[in-house]
């Protein structure tokens, strides 16, 4: 009796694990938007920002306009930090708030700068903690769709940090050259990922939204066969009970 029974309820259970993981996936995204569009704008500002020019050759600029420039970027996105740990999955909502934290000291270091080696160290020490923070982000986000672009931002700040820290030559116009390219590559995986994220969850939403019409017509096709295929033998039962009846 068992044996003819239906049993659909294996192939019932669906994956949680990927609904799940582009659901988180997707409230990074506006904060991954928002950390690029900073990114971007603080690199353009690196590339149009006036030079003193003390001739066609020699570029310069004064180390407190770039401190006023990084310090101004930092605080910033030491902002656009806190809003994407307040979005992000517990497994790295710490490490994304430490990310805004080591931004305290390198805004005091930058306050106190007055050399272009001062503002260099400042720059590469943040840059260096915070592009290995970004790493170990993305080890534990691997499982997410798109996890590569924490990865790439990761590798673009450790990058940064290492051409400073032996850029012993470098004058306060190559750091802030160096710290806007290597923000406005961040910035524009940032700004694509973001976009690409929000218009994944979108798009899986849309289906999840149309799939349950589609399933819920497989159990309403096998039960009227059942009760056919039952039912057909107790009629015949009935009519040959009835006959002998009739001509007693």
């Amino acid at each position: 009796m068992s044996t003819d029974e239906p049993r659909t309820e294996p192939t019932q259970p669906r994956p949680e694990a990927l609904p799940q993981a582009i659901s988180e996936s997707k409230a990074l995204g506006a904060p991954m938007v928002v950390r690029g569009i900073l990114g971007v704008a603080f690199g353009f500002a690196t590339v149009f920002w006036p030079r003193d020019a003390t001739s066609p050759k020699h570029l310069s600029m004064g180390v407190d306009i770039v401190d006023i420039l990084s310090i101004s970027y930092l605080v910033l996105f030491a902002l656009a930090l806190v809003y994407q740990a307040l979005r992000s999955p517990l497994n790295v909502r710490t490490a994304v708030f430490g990310q805004a934290v080591i931004t305290i000291p390198a805004i005091v270091f930058l306050f106190l700068a007055e050399q272009p080696a001062e503002l260099r160290a400042a720059m590469s020490i943040w840059a260096l903690l915070h592009g290995l923070i970004e790493l170990w982000n993305y080890r534990q986000l691997k499982s997410h769709p798109m996890a590569s672009d924490f990865l790439i931002a990761a590798a673009c700040h450790v990058l940064l940090g290492v051409i400073l820290m032996f850029g012993d030559d470098f004058g306060a116009l190559w750091i802030l050259g160096f710290t806007g390219v290597a923000t406005l590559i961040a910035g524009v995986i940032f700004i694509i990922g973001g976009y690409s994220r929000i218009s994944k969850a979108k798009q899986v939403a849309a289906s999840t939204d149309s799939t349950p019409a589609g399933t819920d017509s497989a159990p309403v096709e096998a039960d009227p066969d059942s009760t056919e295929v039952d039912s057909s033998p107790t009629e015949a039962e009935s009519e040959n009970t009835d006959e002998p009846d009739g001509k007693n």
